[in-house]
C-alpha cells in the first residue's frame, strides 16, 4: 500500500468532521461513494441535485439505481474484477458516460472513479459531473456548421431548378385554358398539382437553407395566439373537431418576430388537424406564463406519436405523413431558437401536445 500524504496547512483544521462534510456538501459536482456490496454509502446535496432522489432515498442503495442497465452490470462486474485483482480499468481516468436520473431520464456524464481502503475495506468513490448541456451545445454547433455548409450547396440547387420549373408550371397552364377534353385536361391538371408540390418543396427547403434574420417587436403573445387560431377555427370545426383557447386575460408582451411566430402557430395546428381527421376531437391551445418564461401548449387527442419517432420530429426531411416534404417542423424548431426559445413535443394520455418555451427576455439574433 503507498503511503498517504494530505496535505493541508491547517492540519487541526483537516481532522474536523465539519470540513470534510462541508468540503463535500459544496462541492457542485456529484460525489458518490460505494462499499463493496455495491451499495451506496456517500451521497451529497449535488447528487441530489444531479440524480433526483434524495439522500434517504440513495443510501443503502444498489448503485444501479443511478445507472441505465447496462452500465450497472459493467459497473458491478468492475468491483467485483478489482476485489480480485486489486486492478480495474477505469480507477484513476476520467472517462465519460451515461447514467440516470429519478425520473428515468438517461444523460451523459464525465466521471472520475477511485477506490479507498478504510477500516480493511473497500470503498468506491466516484465524481459525477453532469454534461448535457455541454453535448447538447456541442450537438447545436456541429449541426449549424452542416447547415452553413449545405445551406450554400442548396441555395444554388434551388435556384437551378426553380426557374425552369416556374416555366413548366406556366407552360401547363397556358395549355390547360386553351385544351378542351376532358381527359388530357385531367392530365394536365395532375402535372400541375405535382408542379406546384415541387414548388413548394423548393421554397421549405430555400427556407431551411437561408439564415435566419428576425424581425423582432413588442406583442402581445396572448392576441397573436388567438389570432392564429381564428384563422384555423373554421377548418377545424368543419372536421368536428372542438377548439378551446385557454390564456391569462392580461397581456403577455414578448419580442417576437409575428409573421415567423405564426408560421410557427399555423404548422402546429395543421399537425393537429391532420393528427384528428378521421374521427374529430379536441384541440387546445394554452398560454401559461411562469417566472421566467412562457409556455405555450398545442394539444390533439389524436392518436399520439410512435415512440420512436418522437426523437426524430424536428429532423430534417423526416415526416410521418403520405404527402410533405419533412421541413414543417424543422423549419419552427429554426425560428422558436432563433427566439432563444425551445420546442419540443411529447405524447399525453389523450394524444399528443407540442410545447413552446419562450423566455421574458430574448436577445437580439
Amino acid at each position: 500500500m503507498p503511503e498517504k500524504r494530505v496535505f493541508c496547512l491547517e492540519k487541526d483544521l483537516l481532522s474536523s468532521q465539519d470540513l470534510l462534510e462541508g468540503i463535500i456538501e459544496s462541492a457542485t459536482d456529484a460525489i458518490v461513494a460505494i462499499n463493496e456490496e455495491h451499495r451506496i454509502i456517500l451521497y451529497n446535496l449535488a447528487a441530489e441535485n444531479i440524480f433526483g432522489y434524495r439522500v434517504e432515498e440513495a443510501l443503502g442503495q444498489d448503485l444501479a439505481l443511478l445507472l441505465p442497465p447496462s452500465v450497472a452490470r459493467k459497473h458491478r462486474q468492475y468491483v467485483e474484477e478489482f476485489l480480485k485483482t486489486g486492478h480495474s480499468p477505469v480507477l484513476g481516468r476520467i472517462m465519460e458516460g451515461k447514467a440516470r436520473r429519478k425520473n428515468g431520464e438517461i444523460f451523459p456524464v464525465q466521471i472520475s472513479r477511485s477506490a479507498t481502503r478504510i477500516n480493511g475495506h473497500w470503498v468506491f468513490t466516484a465524481i459525477v459531473r453532469d454534461i448535457s448541456t455541454q453535448k447538447e451545445m456541442e450537438k447545436r454547433l456541429l449541426q449549424s456548421e452542416k447547415l452553413a455548409a449545405v445551406g450554400m450547396a442548396v441555395s444554388r440547387i434551388v435556384h437551378e431548378i426553380k426557374n425552369p420549373l416556374i416555366a413548366i408550371g406556366g407552360l401547363v397552364l397556358s395549355l390547360l385554358k386553351k385544351e378542351e377534353d376532358p381527359e388530357k385536361k385531367k392530365k394536365l391538371e395532375l402535372i400541375f398539382r405535382e408542379v406546384q408540390r415541387l414548388e413548394k418543396l423548393l421554397s421549405d427547403i430555400s427556407d431551411f437553407a437561408k439564415p435566419l434574420k428576425l424581425d423582432l417587436k413588442k406583442t402581445d403573445i396572448v392576441s397573436l395566439c388567438q389570432e392564429a387560431l381564428e384563422v384555423y377555427r373554421p377548418r377545424l370545426e368543419e372536421a368536428g373537431i372542438e377548439v378551446k383557447f385557454l390564456a391569462p386575460s392580461q397581456k403577455i408582451e414578448l419580442p417576437i418576430d409575428e409573421s415567423r411566430f405564426k408560421e410557427v402557430l399555423f404548422n402546429l395546428l395543421q399537425n393537429a388537424l391532420e393528427a384528428m381527421s378521421d374521427g374529430g376531437g379536441t384541440l387546445e391551445l394554452e398560454i401559461r406564463p411562469e417566472e421566467e418564461k412562457v409556455l405555450i401548449f398545442v394539444r390533439d387527442t389524436g392518436p399520439g406519436i410512435p415512440e420512436e419517432a418522437l426523437k426524430q420530429l424536428f429532423t430534417p426531411f423526416f415526416t410521418t405523413k403520405k404527402r410533405g416534404t419533412g421541413l414543417g417542423l424543422s423549419i419552427s424548431l429554426k425560428i422558436i431558437e432563433a427566439h432563444g426559445g425551445r420546442i419540443y413535443a411529447r405524447n399525453h394520455e389523450k394524444g399528443a401536445e407540442f410545447i413552446i418555451e419562450l423566455p421574458y427576455q430574448t436577445e437580439d439574433p
